[in-house]
């Protein structure tokens, strides 16, 4: 779609509806959601005036922090809020993919973790050293001047750039520090900005094997001191550009053979093995799916559903004998 006209996609009737349905995906009994849906276009035309009228601003969010394995405080956006972010999102997505390279996988259609792993696996096989790194407390950092920097060059209408930055400013209405983390808003303006990244390290650095899943990425070469020398030029760009930091203790210069860890695979030349950290956290979550069977919480169905994405996941690795395992212990207990 033309940049120029999407104000009047982002504001349609039609496309709040559709936001709204999006956003209650697998949360339609939640009392908000559900809420809001039975008055679908009531809701849907309040939002539509205020939108128009530029009243629209974002409401205080709960928060709350999980630990998977390590503790992240997730932010939740009031429902209203989440169908304002798919309503912004859904007809800008073609356009914001278009501005990133082919070697980044997340939140694409069509792509996603294991087309990242596949991607990663050719990788390993044609070359011989891997640059593994990571940005430290990516989200946490984002500077939300520097996102919109980055949308700058897209030519946004100035009523859609108004909106980016008021969803970026949040319930205090002020541009600072910190995109929160599971909001799609959230996900997009960090890749968009990560996007540029990217294209440092194959235009600037010519780096002729690449992959990058959000903050988590690697570049692969045949001269170790060539890869060497990438990583410092990336710790510079990124500090000076995007004002964000490399994860020093994520760094990893290495040989192929030692072992590419990447969303929570390890992977070399002909295999392909989950990490043992990702697999105890599989198997925790497996054991509270059968602890909820058990106290009749969820149904059998449920619990073989959950079973079956868990098999589903390790087949994409060397995982044959494991799987065979957990399949064998049957629906009553976990592995």
């Amino acid at each position: 779609m033309n940049a120029a006209r999407l104000w009047s996609e982002v504001t349609s009737f039609k496309n709040l509806c559709r936001a709204a349905r999006h956003a209650a995906r697998g949360q339609r009994r939640v009392r908000g959601t559900a809420r809001f849906l039975e008055r679908l276009e009531t809701e849907a035309l309040a939002l539509q005036r205020e939108l128009v009228a530029g009243e629209w601003r974002p409401a205080r969010p709960t928060t709350f922090t999980i630990h998977d394995p390590k503790e992240r405080v997730i932010t939740a956006a009031p429902f209203r809020d989440r169908v304002v972010h798919h309503a912004l999102i859904d007809p800008l997505e073609g356009l914001f993919d278009a501005s990133l390279v082919p070697e980044t996988f997340a939140c694409r259609r069509g792509k996603g973790t294991h087309a990242a792993i596949a991607h990663a696996r050719e990788l390993v096989r044609r070359h011989r050293y891997f640059l593994k790194l990571d940005i430290a407390k990516c989200f946490d950092s984002i500077e939300h001047r520097v996102v919109l920097d980055t949308l700058a060059p897209l030519e946004l209408e100035p009523e859609v750039a108004d909106l980016c930055a008021r969803v970026l400013g949040g319930a205090d209405g002020k541009l600072g520090v910190g995109l929160p983390i599971g909001n799609l808003t959230s996900q997009w303006f960090a890749n968009l900005l990560l996007g540029r990244l990217d294209r440092f390290v194959l235009g600037e650095l010519g780096a002729t094997g690449y992959v990058r899943y959000m903050d988590d990425f690697a570049l692969f070469g045949d001269d170790q001191l060539a890869l060497k020398h990438a990583h410092g030029a990336i710790e510079a760009f990124a500090r000076d550009e995007l004002h964000l930091a490399l994860k020093t203790r994520a760094t990893i210069l290495a040989p192929v053979r030692e072992g590419l860890p990447f969303l929570g695979w390890n992977l070399r030349r002909g295999t392909q093995r989950i990490r043992p950290k990702n697999l105890c956290r599989l198997r925790r979550r497996l054991r509270h799916r059968a602890w909820e069977l058990r106290t009749g919480r969820i149904d059998a169905s449920i619990f073989a559903a959950s079973l079956r994405s868990a098999s589903t996941h390790l087949a994409h690795g060397d995982t044959l004998d494991l799987r065979r395992r957990w399949l064998s212990r049957g629906l009553s207990r976990a592995p």
